[in-house]
């Protein structure tokens, strides 16, 4: 499938692939569902200082512990430590119904959201082995999917449930149930990505201390890891603070700008996916993160719905170009037995993004400043990305053009 089979030919489609992007799918509703939880909230009559925290104890649980993870999940131990992390997630949904008080919220949600990393990172180490690496941009495009669908899904269903079972927090125990496919989908893998079978697989053990070191001091790894951090930082910036400006210019439905955009994120996915795998990713990228720049930068300068409403669509479109290449690229530089920790390491500069993106972006906005100069922050980010990954795009041209 990967490195350790040249011999058979490279397909992308196999059940493994599937499955995992499937049980990835069914976590993310896990969480998708929460889309109206400060509202749950406010019904419990918990204090608005408290919203705050209660929303960041999930992703600050992956923050503090997906470094960790980069180095304690491999290959070996993945699986089961995928399972053990559906049946967390259950629990901790069906834990939400019996707690009401601010510290035990407190306590639920950071166990969801170790049980969470765990699960991503889990998969994220079993998808390392499950892909070949010359169709790296058309996977990671396709595997992501995983995670916008469900945001898509989740909330006309949740909506749908909820006048059936009265309060949000029997929704959330409700959707507990996804867990059950997830563990039947993974059952048959154990064959194949398994402790024992993986034990067989050179560069699946742990990775040293030298190792990462040694990985870490590759500037080409650094630059994708930097760019990953300026990338999620410009659309943290986005995702927290769009919906107060296009509720200004009068949007009816300040959702609506995301759903636009999610669509054109997962139709440039599913329709031009193939073109990650044959175009130079690395120029591809920097081109889409120019794009995304000048797409953001444009936010700051509209004052219309019906411009903004384009801007989102091209936002999607760049979104649905960069995401998947930058772990496509950072998946290409990677040796075998480091490919697991670099792509969770991709994911800690996204958990560092959602932690101190918004608490930037509150603290500019406390001082006076506007949501114009907001984007034209983010959009920064985004052009510091691109920035970062030129030399890359150049050193691949070069090679690109000895190989001619």
């Amino acid at each position: 499938m990967n490195d350790r089979a040249v011999s058979r030919p490279e397909r992308l489609f196999s059940y493994d692939f599937i499955v995992l992007t499937l049980a990835a799918a069914f976590g993310f509703c896990n969480i998708a569902v929460f889309y109206g939880f400060s509202a749950y909230l406010g019904r419990l009559g918990v204090d608005p200082a408290w919203w705050g925290p209660l929303l960041a104890a999930e992703p600050l649980a992956a923050f503090c512990l997906r470094p960790f993870l980069s180095l304690l999940v491999t290959p070996q131990n993945a699986l089961s430590i995928a399972r053990w992390s559906l049946v967390g997630l259950g629990a901790a949904l069906g834990g939400y119904p019996l707690v009401h008080g601010v510290a035990l919220l407190a306590v639920v949600r950071l166990c969801h959201g170790v049980a969470f990393v765990c699960l991503v990172s889990a998969v994220t180490a079993l998808l390392a082995q499950a892909i070949p690496k010359s169709l790296a941009g058309r996977a990671f495009g396709y595997f992501s999917l995983s995670a916008l669908v469900p945001y898509a899904v989740m909330p006309p269903l949740a909506e749908g449930l909820l006048p059936l079972l009265g309060r949000e927090d029997r929704v959330y125990a409700c959707c507990a149930v996804f867990v059950l496919p997830a563990l039947a989908l993974l059952a048959p893998l154990e064959r194949r990505l398994g402790r024992r079978a993986m034990a067989e697989v050179a560069g699946t053990s742990r990775p040293t201390l030298g190792q990462m070191r040694q990985t870490l001091a590759q500037p080409s790894v650094r630059l994708v890891l930097a760019a990953n951090l300026c990338l999620f930082l410009s659309t943290t910036l986005i995702f927290f603070f769009i919906k107060p400006f296009a509720s200004g210019l009068g949007l009816a439905d300040p959702g609506l700008f995301f759903t636009v955009s999610t669509a054109a994120s997962i139709a440039v996915r599913v329709l031009a996916g193939a073109a990650y795998d044959k175009l130079p990713r690395e120029t591809l990228l920097v081109a889409a993160l120019l794009a995304l720049a000048g797409c953001i930068a444009g936010f700051a300068d509209t004052s219309g719905q019906g411009r903004l409403l384009a801007l989102a669509a091209g936002y999607g479109l760049c979104l649905g170009v960069a995401m998947p290449l930058a772990n496509a690229i950072m998946f290409g530089l990677s040796k075998p037995a480091m490919r697991a920790t670099n792509l969770n390491l991709m994911l800690f500069m996204m958990d560092t993004a959602y932690v101190f993106g918004p608490l930037a972006g509150g603290a500019l906005l406390a001082t006076g400043a506007g949501y114009p100069t907001l984007f034209l922050i983010a959009a920064g980010c985004a052009l510091a990305a691109g920035l970062l990954m030129a030399p890359l795009a150049v050193v691949g041209w070069r090679a690109l053009g000895k190989v001619r």
